[in-house]
């Protein structure tokens, strides 16, 4: 018997995350979800750890045959969602889609006038008003047209073309004085709804909220300015199944906008930890002033292992402007006694939670803040440099609509556009100084993620393979073009998996320099599938040519890796010598003697007993842009997971290929062209009588060698192990000699 359709399918597109990409858990979701489940909805969370794109994606979330569709919003994530809400109404039309989380609250109108596919948004908390709005659906059969929706608080809809905003719900403010209300929605992880295996990355609420008065903060903005409370007994009720069902060998994050907001229940949380002995490692961000020694002490015994402490700035009046510590006073004042103490208590606090074995101790500041000047981010530089952290984290302060200072921000000499005609969502904000010019600290975590970017692109540009199966889409793209236009934007919709990888190499720094926040605009104002974008330019040294980031041109400073593309045997000879960063290269075949040189390479590791043992303790290979040929079936042209797009428009799958198709190319087309492609060679080449034909992999293109000497070379030595063994081992040499946490960023 088939299973009842879905009432509502909860979905949570990644937002380009290096790490997360795909569909995952969300906390908020899930409490809706069990929520839901508890009057008696049927509701699940769309959940995919393999990429996809938009459409195949869809069709995944159409199997569970929802009749709503019910997507968690950021501004991360907006293009994805919206993407995936055309697609949804192409495929049914009667299906219902609404949009929560915190952009629709704060900008529903926005989102209904220039989003046809989406029907309503939720605005605020969303428990009670799903309960209402499914209860007023099933009244109607789920027919949005037969449905009222004048008298449900808490959502923005569309009416004969005008957008009916209805008045908030406020269910939690109204019930302040009930004190623990918040335990009245069930916990994620007791009801199910979230595995206990997924409590990293997905983390706990022991709260909601923030009552502080950061004009910036859109936290305080979505509560009013008012913190919600679980029971003490409820967070460790819900700890302790954790505890008890899974041993963590990440933290789990603790998602409170500042968990030790109130030192006295920060507290009590911590003892009650020790005293029913639950062992879990933790994580929070906090304030420097609602934490002492004493209560660093408890948190370290009860688990915490990284602490963030937000600063912003270490100067007196940019904390005084933004409210950090007090209320912003509308008059100007020089006294600036309690930012002073708050400076000074975050270098001590800081300095204590290391002393004491916190195991990573991190702040946040922000760059471009309201009355700051050049010379006053610096100053928080400097002041960082004092301090006994493992990272800060470089952030370039944001405007977000419905805050404070968005009310009034030309006060403050920022100046604000949207990011296009089409995309009436995203914002970006100028500065009253150039925010570049502000050096990061060694110790900015950015650099690091930066570097990790960096040494993604470059296996991306070496095309080396990860598939393990066929797709109908590309995973990754890379644009030699200086500029991006709106068509490319439109294919990749339908040809590049959501949060793929976008990498633009531009010509020289000066082509960057004037191209790439345009083409930044297009990505978002056309909806882009994917914001996970890395702009590269070309700088020649020395006939070498290097792959610098456009972060380094924009910040004036080295923040990540430089890639180097040389022949394949100057590489190796830097290879045998010992050089350092040699794996941060790639080694291109330009001549016969590049090949040469890659294939004897192959063939002396062939000769050791123990291939692994023999790569794990030679130096860190460079990667190798040819080194495909030489495998059985590990290519791009097999594989499809990279698409070359020249400024032509002309598409190809390998750095020697002909083009296989143009802009506009269905995949479809693109693979029958290729497949049209092996069929000729193979006829061409008599593949069929040769004795290699099990072991080759019938390079399309083997410049530069000749059709003939690449057969000769396939026939006269079986490469096939060498080559796919250093392929396996890149994977193992990444883990061992860079492991990445990412919550470290």
């Amino acid at each position: 018997m088939k299973e009842k359709a879905l009432d509502i399918l909860m979905v949570f597109p990644s937002g380009g995350d290096l790490y997360f990409t795909n569909f995952s858990y969300h906390l908020g979701a899930a409490y809706i979800i069990a929520y839901l489940r508890e009057h008696d909805f049927k509701t699940e969370m769309y959940i995919s750890n393999e990429s996809y794109n938009v459409e195949e994606s869809v069709k995944r979330i159409l199997n569970s045959s929802p009749k709503i569709v019910g997507f968690s919003v950021y501004e991360t994530n907006f293009l994805q969602c919206v993407l995936l809400s055309k697609c949804l109404k192409r495929y049914n039309s009667d299906i219902i889609i609404i949009f929560g989380g915190p952009t629709p609250s704060v900008q529903s109108k926005e989102i209904l006038e220039s989003i046809s596919s989406v029907d309503l948004c939720v605005r605020g908390e969303g428990e009670e008003t799903l309960v209402e709005l499914l209860l007023a659906f099933s009244d109607a059969n789920f027919k949005l047209s037969q449905t009222s929706l004048f008298d449900i608080k808490g959502v923005t809809f569309r009416n004969n073309n005008k957008s009916i905003i209805n008045p908030d719900r406020n269910v939690l403010l109204s019930n302040r004085f009930n004190k623990h209300y918040l335990d009245l929605y069930p916990s994620p992880y007791l009801s199910k709804v979230i595995p206990i295996s997924k409590a990293f990355p997905t983390g706990i609420i022991t709260t909601r909220g923030c009552n502080q008065n950061c004009i910036y903060c859109n936290c305080a903005v979505m509560s009013k300015r008012n913190i919600f409370f679980h029971s003490i007994e409820r967070v460790i009720e819900e700890l302790a199944f954790i505890n008890k069902n899974q041993n963590f060998l990440h933290p789990v994050p603790v998602n409170d906008d500042t968990f030790t907001l109130i030192p006295s229940r920060a507290k009590k949380i911590c003892e009650a930890l020790i005293e029913n002995d639950i062992h879990i490692p933790l994580i929070c961000t906090t304030r420097c002033d609602t934490v002492n020694e004493e209560l660093l002490d408890l948190m370290k015994q009860a688990g915490f292992v990284s602490i963030g402490f937000s600063l912003e700035s270490a100067v007196p009046r940019v904390l005084k402007t933004i409210g950090k510590v007090n209320p912003p006073e509308s008059k100007n004042s020089n006294n600036f006694e309690k930012e002073i103490k708050f400076i000074e208590k975050l270098k001590s606090m800081t300095t204590y939670a290391k002393k004491i074995g916190i195991g990573k101790v991190f702040v946040s500041i922000m760059i471009g803040l309201p009355g700051e000047s050049i010379h006053d981010a610096q100053k928080t530089i400097e002041f960082i440099d004092k301090l006994d952290i493992d990272f800060y984290t470089h952030n370039l302060f944001h405007i977000f609509k419905g805050t404070p200072i968005y009310q009034n921000f030309r006060k403050y000499g920022y100046k604000i556009n949207q990011m296009g005609q089409k995309n009436k969502v995203h914002i970006r904000n100028n500065f009253p100084f150039d925010i570049y010019k502000v050096k990061m600290h060694p110790k900015c975590a950015r650099i690091e993620n930066n570097e990790i970017a960096d040494y993604n692109s470059l296996k991306i540009l070496s095309l080396v393979t990860t598939r393990l199966k066929e797709k109908n889409f590309f995973d990754n793209l890379i644009l030699n073009s200086e500029i991006l236009k709106p068509s490319l934007v439109e294919w990749l919709q339908k040809n590049l998996a959501l949060n793929g990888a976008i990498i633009q190499i531009y010509s020289d720094k000066m082509k960057f320099l004037e191209f790439h926040e345009k083409n930044r605009q297009i990505l978002y104002n056309e909806y882009s599938p994917s914001l996970n974008y890395e702009s590269y330019y070309w700088k020649h040294q020395n006939d070498i040519f290097i792959l610098e980031s456009g972060r380094n041109a924009l910040f004036d400073q080295q923040i990540g890796l430089n890639i180097t593309l040389k022949n394949t045997n100057l590489v190796l000879e830097d290879y045998s010598k010992g050089f350092d960063n040699i794996h941060y290269s790639i080694g291109t075949d330009n001549t016969p003697m590049d090949t040469k040189a890659l294939y004897s390479l192959l063939t002396e590791i062939s000769k050791s007993k123990d291939i692994f043992n023999y790569l794990f303790n030679s130096n860190p290979l460079p990667q190798f842009q040819q080194l495909c040929r030489w495998t059985k079936n590990q290519a791009n042209c097999h594989t499809l997971e990279t698409a070359i797009i020249g400024n032509d428009n002309s598409i190809r799958i390998c750095w020697n290929s002909d083009p296989i198709g143009q802009i506009g190319s269905s995949f479809s087309d693109i693979k029958q062209n290729l497949d049209h492609l092996k069929d000729k060679n193979i006829e061409r080449r008599k593949c069929l009588g040769c004795r290699e034909k099990e072991n080759c992999i019938k390079c399309l293109f083997p410049y530069p060698l000749s059709i003939e000497k690449y057969c000769e070379y396939k026939k006269k030595y079986n490469t096939i192990e060498p080559s796919e063994f250093i392929n396996k081992f890149n994977v193992v040499k990444d883990f061992l000699f860079k492991p990445i946490n990412p919550f470290e960023f």
